[in-house]
């Protein structure tokens, strides 16, 4: 069978961007489309974790990213108080000439690794929603308009192209009753690392240095529960001095971003009809331990790493699925039960324990 020369990416988040840059730097002729006339560029952090920080550097991003983000090395588990409990090693997987791990505005890791994907020959098409990727080998737009391709990368979340999506076989989510609330806030002085903050009653929050100006904070909350920036100051003023300080620069026209909490896992094969599901598409994680955008950029990587090789879309489907399958669903575990202990702790709850789970399942490439 013939090698893949041309890749069709759907979606241009994260998990797609990725898989553009990668599958082009692989030399592949590569389209990218996206429903939406404007790209998103989320003024929220993203916590690049060590294998996270690894992957963006097999991309030829990771010094970009050091340059337009904060650096920090390890996690502190503190109370609201800013009293710390214990502190979860974030060990160096990305070399000795970067960071262990690093804070910075996610509309900026998008920015980034669109410029690098279009810099090495990816054609970017906005505002062109796509129908179907399982028509023979081609990508069609819901205009009618066919691009045909060697291989359909679906990295559109949780909208699937509608022909695709009656093709494939459903992901089954469950939604749990929690959502984050996210927003960049001046950063305290001392603030060096990110902190996960343990509040009273269920209030936890995260807060991670992304210059030296700005830090982003994710609240958990209830879903449903209100987000409105009156609304997080008085859920923060409630909490100890370090809740408190932050919660008194949450101003009226601070823009948030909530994101609930959901986590599903697409059982067997990600690929329908020669078309293959990444990112969010074949696994939702919670986004504990920075996992849910770390294991969506290790797609990309596996997939530009095994383009390289010019297999046939078949024989890529099934390397494909042999380097990725296991390793996200035990990932998936991990972070799903983290995701439960927020919700309701039990006796056996041990954070640590699940972070090291976490580590020595990443501490190798995919």
């Amino acid at each position: 069978m013939a090698a893949i020369g041309h890749v069709g990416v759907i979606g241009a988040g994260l998990a797609g961007l990725a898989a553009a840059l990668s599958a082009a730097a692989a030399g592949l002729r590569v389209d990218v489309f996206e429903a939406d006339p404007a790209l998103s560029q989320p003024q929220v952090h993203i916590d690049v974790v060590p294998n996270l920080l690894r992957d963006l550097a097999r991309l030829g991003v990771g010094e970009a990213c050091v340059r337009r983000g904060f650096p920090y090395h390890g996690l502190a588990v503190l109370d609201g108080d800013g009293r710390a409990h214990f502190e979860i090693p974030t060990p160096r997987l990305a070399g000795v000439q970067l960071p262990s791990s690093l804070g910075m505005v996610y509309g900026d890791l998008l920015d980034l690794l669109r410029e690098a994907a279009v810099s090495h020959g990816a054609r970017l098409h906005t505002g062109r929603a796509v129908r179907d990727a399982c028509d023979n080998e081609a990508i069609v737009l819901t205009d009618g308009e066919r691009h045909p391709v060697d291989l359909a990368v679906i990295a559109s979340g949780a909208r699937l192209p509608a022909v695709a999506a009656q093709a494939a076989r459903p992901m089954t989510i469950d939604a749990l009753p929690q959502q984050w609330c996210h927003a960049l806030l001046p950063r305290p002085v001392r603030l060096e690392r990110a902190i996960w903050v343990i509040g009273t009653g269920a209030l936890k929050a995260m807060v991670v240095p992304v210059d030296t100006r700005r830090a982003g904070i994710a609240v958990l909350q209830p879903f449903g529960a209100a987000s409105t920036p009156a609304a997080m100051r008085g859920t923060l003023s409630r909490e100890g001095r370090l809740l408190q300080a932050l919660g008194s620069q949450w101003s009226d026209d601070t823009p948030a971003l909530v994101r609930p909490v959901r986590s599903g896992l697409l059982h067997g094969p990600w690929h329908a009809h020669g078309a293959l599901r990444i990112g969010r598409c074949a696994h939702e994680l919670p986004p504990h331990f920075g996992q849910a955008a770390a294991q969506a950029v290790e797609d990309a990587v596996v997939l530009g790493a095994l383009l390289r090789r010019r297999p046939s879309r078949e024989d890529l489907l099934d390397a494909f699925m042999a380097r990725r399958g296991e390793r996200a669903r035990r990932v998936h575990t991990v972070v799903t039960q983290a995701a439960r202990w927020d919700l309701r702790p039990e006796a056996a709850t041990d954070l640590p324990a699940l972070a090291a789970q976490i580590a020595a399942l990443v501490s190798e490439p995919a």
